[in-house]
């Protein structure tokens, strides 16, 4: 969502998202195929730690094919966007988002699989860390950036409100059988 919300795209540069629908798991495998269909053009995947999970074996995809993706993985060790959807409606029972969830540290498993891979804790980090990225643009590599649990998604929008209305300025209406 943040990508979708923040990128600002040059000439010839595309941006391919699964649009909000809640596709967990979109992201590597839409970026696997759209490496391929661009003939190995340089592509750059940016995932939550939740999503990520879902098909992370792909990641020997790319080793084996030898794809030249980056990957960016923002890591809050939570499932973020269903946390922030437990605040807003469900007084913060974090069932299965930050209690009873945790992510692996995916530099560890990136490795795992062969490939480059590095993380990041604070700002100050992510200029040497992307130039570390994109240094040498025929090889896929990792980059892990931990983020604060709590950090949230806006704008975004409030149930039983119009879309000119979206959280945080609009608090959303409670919804009907919670």
């Amino acid at each position: 969502m943040w990508a979708a919300q923040s990128l600002e795209l040059c000439n010839r540069q595309e941006f391919i998202t699964s649009g909000g629908m809640g596709a967990m798991g979109f992201g590597l495998p839409a970026a696997i195929g759209a490496a391929i269909a661009g003939n190995n053009s340089n592509t750059v995947l940016i995932a939550g730690d939740g999503g990520f999970q879902v098909n992370i074996q792909e990641l020997q995809t790319l080793v084996r094919n030898k794809l030249p993706i980056k990957i960016i993985i923002l890591n809050n060790n939570c499932l973020g966007m269903i946390r922030q959807f437990q605040d807003s409606y469900f007084q913060s029972r974090y069932q299965s988002t930050y209690w009873g969830y945790n992510a692996p540290d995916f530099e560890k498993v990136a490795v795992a699989y062969g490939m480059e891979a590095a993380s990041i804790k604070s700002e100050n980090e992510i200029e040497k860390a992307l130039i570390w990225l994109f240094k040498d643009i025929t090889k896929p590599q990792l980059l892990q950036v931990y983020i604060d649990t709590h950090t949230n998604a806006y704008p975004k929008l409030a149930f039983g409100r119009p879309i000119t209305e979206m959280e945080p300025l609009a608090k959303p209406l409670d919804m009907e059988g919670t």
